[in-house]
């Protein structure tokens, strides 16, 4: 523990870029020596997102990289909802591949708005990252992929259920310009797609596990390598699944995935009494939300670590701590109320999201910096802040 002398004097010696000191308990003497950084959820943010790099002096004001030796782990989410994605991506992508050579690494973890846009899930998509995509053919892009859905539409028999043709206008409207080079690049073959589908989902230094959203006691997997494996088969089985449908004229290869599971259970409903009955691709397409890519207990969406009352959940998760080999858990996906890095159950669970994309959340960039057995919080323009192993 950091002794509260010490936590004193960091307080009051600590201005400019609000480094905040956080006592969290006998979790954080056991902390591994490297120097780690990890950041949270990004959503677009990327002039935030460049800003606490800065920061953190994990890079300069060239973008490149000056964190020496630093493991940075960005948990996941860096896409979805904000204006600049794409910038985000490559961004990671670049540091992923220069920091090596200075002795660093980069570990950018899935979230679950990764794998949403590689599954088709275009909900969150902002209208600044289509037309970050868009290009001088994206007209004509769009216009061929109307014949082309057209085309695809009167081959499939009618159906009961089945959507309704809503016209020229409102087809395009729905697919702007960017839309199409979007479900390309994070296709298994494209430019993110290919470079998310080697990242993992969680990953451990020394004895702290760091994912995107939680580790339930639902969770069957008994190890970090597990999970990421898991996940990887599952993403490796959804695009082939999507591939066999979309080959037997069943899917549309640029459906959303909302469109996508609709005629999917279209096509299931009519093959009953028939002997094409229980078709196993249709089954395993429509049993995607069960997958641990999707399901609300799976790494990449669970909550209960940030939401559950730590006197009921405490002994559940010592029992997951136990089971993973660690003394502690770092986690995105839930934006702390405070808006602040906050510690729960002692200092075993660290929420760091935020709320970055402050036009969406209201929050502010931060990172969590790890070493030598202390934790600090690191902001922007902010005056130095204790907090205890609480969070209050």
């Amino acid at each position: 523990m950091i002794r509260p002398d010490r936590a004193r004097g960091a307080k009051a010696a600590l201005c400019g870029w609000g480094i905040l000191w956080l006592a969290l308990g006998p979790a954080a003497s056991r902390l591994a020596a490297e120097r780690v950084v990890a950041i949270g959820d990004v959503h677009g943010a990327y002039e935030e997102f460049v800003g606490i790099l800065q920061a953190a002096g994990i890079i300069d004001k060239n973008l490149v990289w000056t964190g020496s030796k630093t493991i940075l782990v960005q948990t996941g989410d860096a896409v979805d909802r904000g204006p600049r994605s794409r910038e985000v991506l490559n961004l990671l992508m670049d540091l992923s591949e220069k920091a090596p050579q200075q002795g660093g690494e980069v570990r950018a973890l899935l979230g679950n708005h990764e794998t949403m846009v590689m599954m088709g899930d275009m909900r969150y998509v902002s209208a600044d990252d289509y037309r970050s995509f868009a290009t001088p053919d994206s007209e004509a892009l769009r216009q061929k992929e109307l014949e082309n859905y057209t085309k695809y539409r009167k081959r499939r028999p009618a159906r009961s259920g089945a959507p309704k043709d809503s016209g020229p206008e409102a087809w395009l409207s729905a697919h702007p310009a960017g839309f199409f080079e979007i479900r390309r690049e994070f296709a298994p073959r494209g430019k993110y797609g290919r470079w998310l589908r080697e990242r993992d989902a969680v990953t451990q230094i020394g004895e702290t596990i760091f994912l995107h959203g939680g580790l339930s006691p639902q969770l069957t997997l008994k190890s970090v390598k597990e999970i990421n494996e898991r996940l990887r088969r599952e993403l490796t089985q959804m695009d082939d699944l999507w591939a066999k449908l979309a080959s037997r004229g069943i899917l549309w290869p640029y459906a959303t995935l909302e469109e996508a599971q609709a005629e999917a259970m279209i096509e299931w409903k009519a093959l009953e009494g028939t002997t094409g009955a229980g078709d196993p691709d249709l089954l395993a397409f429509l049993s995607l939300s069960k997958t641990n890519i999707a399901s609300p207990t799976g790494p990449l969406w669970y909550r209960g670590m940030a939401q559950e009352p730590e006197a009921e959940f405490a002994p559940r998760l010592g029992q997951i701590l136990k089971r993973f080999k660690a003394r502690s858990v770092v986690i995105g996906h839930t934006v702390s109320p405070a808006k602040r890095i906050t510690s729960r159950f002692d200092g075993r669970v660290i929420m760091i999201d935020t709320g970055m994309l402050a036009s969406y959340f209201q929050g502010r960039a931060s990172a969590l910096e790890m070493q030598d057995g202390q934790l600090r919080g690191i902001y922007m323009g902010e005056p130095a802040q204790s907090l205890t192993a609480n969070g209050k």
